[in-house]
């Protein structure tokens, strides 16, 4: 629903057939340094996505805690969004996206440019929410990464393969997405 399809469709169904509940996370989202918004509150915006306004509930406050917790950044609630690093920032929009309590997480970039502690934190959390039944649809340009997704999807203006990883990142496929000067 973020953009209209130039053609086909994608249907996201549930196993019962009920719509699944889909967080999406972008590369890097610009807030102005004026707006005086807090982590937590940054946080806690997940909990109105895709839904009316309305008063938080216990459970609402609980998602927000847990996401804090699991991205490292409990610590930070009280920070103003502008006084951080842009890993602190990045785990601040992956928790944003977590608290949502989502079927399917799509990620844009999330590990791009990111310090150590922050990138370990993050593909952290991207594995476990795997291992809790999660889909994640992930965009990276990390072969190694990209190396232990189910499946892999690589593009270079068109499709280039598709399938299991070993399968995909093979020598011919990577020559024909990137060139043979950069392998």
């Amino acid at each position: 629903g973020l953009i209209d399809p130039i053609g086909g469709s994608i249907e996201v169904l549930g196993p019962d057939g009920s719509d699944q509940r889909i967080s999406y996370v972008l590369q890097s989202t610009k807030v102005n340094d004026t707006l005086p918004v807090t982590v937590r509150e940054v946080v806690t915006m997940g909990r109105y996505a895709g839904s009316n306004a309305r008063r938080l509930g216990a459970a609402d406050h609980v998602a927000v805690d847990e996401a804090m917790r699991r991205m490292g950044i409990s610590h930070l609630a009280g920070r103003h969004l502008r006084e951080l690093s842009g890993g602190q920032r990045q785990r601040v929009l992956v928790a944003q996206g977590l608290a949502q309590e989502h079927e399917i997480l799509l990620l844009d970039e999330p590990l791009t440019g990111l310090d150590l502690t922050s990138a370990q934190a993050i593909d952290s959390v991207i594995h476990d929410e795997t291992q809790t039944g999660c889909t994640i649809v992930m965009t990276t340009h990390d072969l190694a990464e990209a190396q232990v997704a189910d499946h892999v999807v690589l593009l270079s203006g068109r499709v280039v393969a598709s399938g299991a990883a070993e399968e995909v990142l093979t020598v011919e496929n990577l020559t024909a997405a990137y060139g043979p000067n950069l392998l």
